[in-house]
């Protein structure tokens, strides 16, 4: 190692004259008797300045490929100003330079043999601040009056040294963590392979347990986890296991975390649905999503109700077991056990016909459907004592009076197709109609209430589909 003295000019000082700073160069590899500082194989690791101290973290074993090269892509300088370096004179000896270097902050090598800079454990601060383009320069900051937060001036990144230290300490706290992680993982490996292999009674198996504080950091940090699938089964998974500990630690967080899946649920729900709004969209998708979330059925309903099956056959069936009526869901109300037939057309279904004088009456498929479902429960009704019913009787379910709904297209877009509709579906006696756009209302009416009157959260738009033309 050398140390020579410089002016303002860049040249080497000489005589009596005071330098403006003193360059420091380091060899691992003998040198030549007379070779100049500067000239090959000196290099030049730091310089030594009244106000801060200048290192170049360079490659120092004359055996690696890159010796003599900068250690990170585009991070070449790294300047540490006083207060973090303290001395009275220019060091002129390798003993008063080795005091000021010992006087380093936590962090920092201060053994110019074998490289200086941020320690190694520590480099992903810096490899993080290359990824700022045109950024060549880490300059650690106290300066009083200084932002109170880390910033980007030219090619300079001005980082607080207690911004660097907070993040030492967090990145030796991780590495100390994964050490202790991987120590027991290798001992409990061992163990259920060697000791249960051999002798299970005696060496029962052992699971591996988390490091404490290992969730708590992570739900810390839950903007920056990405959890694979595996992850949230696991997550989904330990919640189940631990709920009833939970529920006696923390009720509290237990009830948040139920209403936000609700709210969650809900809201993706929501989206579901509203992208099953297209014309186009099938009848067996919509009765797929219904029967997975039977409780949307019972929006349609102005009571309770529980869904007993898909499909269900109602009778009709002729002596050699041909025909017969089925409906697209059987439902009860809960308080009554009075039973209840949903009929299912698609959101494409025209509600209303042509117009006349000025009236628009139900379409075809609308009237249709509505026949149909009340054909359904006339065949209910009579066969309901003999085989269709017997079942369903023993369960408590009573046919008194079989409500009827009919889950059909759309809502009318203008005032005189809204008349008509409204007209038609209000003169009706024991069946009910609603569209599947107004059933997401209501799911969204609900999510409202949930979430104490916030707007629904969804991502797509509340304006529904343009409604079938009424031919």
């Amino acid at each position: 190692m050398a140390l020579e003295p410089v002016d303002e000019t860049g040249a080497p000082a000489t005589g009596e004259e005071s330098p403006a700073w003193i360059d420091v160069y380091y060899s691992d590899a003998p040198v030549p008797v007379g070779t100049p500082l500067g000239a090959d194989p000196w290099i030049r690791i730091m310089k030594v300045e009244a106000d801060s101290l200048t290192i170049w973290p360079v490659h120092q074993r004359f055996g690696d490929p890159d010796y003599g090269q900068p250690i990170f892509h585009s991070i070449r300088e790294l300047i540490i100003p006083r207060p973090f370096i303290e001395f009275e004179d220019y060091p002129e000896t390798q003993e008063a330079l080795e005091e000021i270097l010992d006087g380093l902050p936590t962090g920092f090598y201060r053994d110019w043999r074998y490289g200086l800079g941020v320690k190694w454990e520590y480099r992903s601060i810096l490899t993080t601040i290359e990824n700022i383009p045109g950024v060549d320069t880490v300059y650690f900051s106290v300066t009083p009056g200084a932002p109170d937060e880390d910033y980007i001036e030219h090619s300079f990144y001005i980082l607080r040294m207690s911004t660097f230290q907070t993040l030492r300490k967090r990145l030796a706290a991780i590495g100390s963590r994964h050490q202790r992680a991987a120590r027991r993982e290798k001992r409990v490996t061992c163990h259920n392979i060697l000791l249960n292999g051999a002798d299970p009674e005696s060496f029962p198996k052992e699971r591996l347990a988390l490091p404490e504080g290992a969730l708590a950091e992570i739900a810390a940090a839950s903007d920056s986890v990405k959890l694979t699938k595996g992850d949230q089964r696991a997550v989904v998974q330990m919640v189940q296991e631990h709920a009833e500990t939970l529920a006696k630690d923390e009720p509290a967080g237990l009830l948040r975390l139920k209403e936000s899946i609700e709210l969650v649920t809900l809201a993706r729900l929501i989206e579901r649905c509203t992208e099953l709004l297209q014309p186009s969209t099938t009848e067996t998708k919509w009765q797929k999503l219904l029967s997975e979330n039977p409780f949307i059925l019972s929006l349609a309903f102005h009571y309770p109700v529980i869904r007993i099956g898909d499909v269900p056959y109602v009778g009709g069936k002729s002596h050699e077991g041909a025909g017969g009526s089925y409906s697209d869901f059987l439902m009860a109300a809960v308080a009554t056990n009075n039973l209840a037939l949903v009929e299912l057309k698609g959101p494409g279904t025209s509600l209303l016909g042509k117009s006349y004088r000025g009236i628009y009456p139900p379409s075809t498929d609308l009237s249709g459907a509505v026949a149909q479902v009340v054909a359904q429960r006339a065949e209910l009704q009579l066969n309901f004592m003999s085989s269709v019913g017997r079942q369903l009787d023993r369960q408590g379910y009573r046919p008194h009076s079989i409500a009827c709904v009919v889950i059909a297209g759309l809502k009318p877009t203008n005032e005189e197709q809204s008349l008509g509709f409204e007209q038609y579906r209000h003169t009706l006696q024991g069946v009910h109609v609603v569209t599947f756009d107004e059933l997401i209302d209501k799911l969204k009416a609900l999510h409202n209430l949930l979430a104490g009157g916030q707007p629904t959260s969804t991502t797509v738009s509340d304006e529904p589909p343009e409604s079938p033309q009424v031919p």
